[in-house]
């Protein structure tokens, strides 16, 4: 794979889908509506074109654990399939803290994670492609990552001879565009198909 990641093989998908066709959960968006602050239970909907297009179940076990619970039908049967999502967070810079998601594949430390095949996971992981790469923000911090992976080894790799304080600002960098990515991503599907069809949570159990 090269750059961004660690190697995972059997089952994973092969080829690139658009972010946008996928349903996905942004840990930021939970966060802002004080989903994450203590045990709780909530559902979580999209909608496209005004119809509802997909719901799970969220249960926050801890701050830093919780489980997604939803229904996955294959080859016409329907099982119930309960999911375990690590959360880390991290300080910022002018005070509190900030949240993500741990990949259940590959532990990448993201901002939003993508259902496909039956799973969720980080869009390395998942092979997502975002369809908007060349615009404004989105560019620019793709260019920066760049930069930023042409100083580390295959894989996001601790280069020899590199400080391990140096490598973990360099990955806290690469999240950062990661999260920024994503946030931008958001607001321009949003403004394409309206914000009441991308994905809301109808509030607190």
């Amino acid at each position: 794979m090269g750059k961004g990641g660690a190697r995972f093989g059997a089952g994973r998908p092969a080829y690139r889908v658009k972010a946008e066709h996928l349903q996905r959960v942004a840990v930021g968006d939970w966060a802002r509506q004080g989903y994450l602050r203590g045990p709780c239970s909530f559902s979580w909907s999209w909608h496209r074109g005004g119809e509802p297009s997909g719901s799970i179940g969220v249960r926050v076990l801890s701050a830093d654990n919780l489980a997604l619970r939803y229904t996955l039908t294959q080859d016409g049967v329907a099982r119930d399939v309960a999911e375990r999502i690590t959360i880390t967070r991290t300080s910022c810079p002018y005070g509190g803290d900030r949240p993500w998601f741990h990949c259940p594949r590959c532990a990448r430390r993201v901002a939003v994670l993508y259902m496909r095949q039956g799973y969720f996971a980080c869009r390395h992981c998942q092979r997502v492609a975002y369809s908007s790469q060349s615009r404004g923000t989105i560019d620019r911090t793709w260019i920066k990552q760049r930069r930023i992976e042409a100083r580390l080894g295959d894989d996001w790799q601790r280069p020899k001879g590199m400080r391990q304080r140096t490598y973990n600002a360099l990955l806290d960098e690469l999240a950062d565009c990661e999260a920024r990515r994503d946030e931008a991503f958001v607001l321009v599907v949003k403004r394409f198909m309206g914000a009441s069809d991308f994905g809301n949570g109808p509030g607190q159990k």
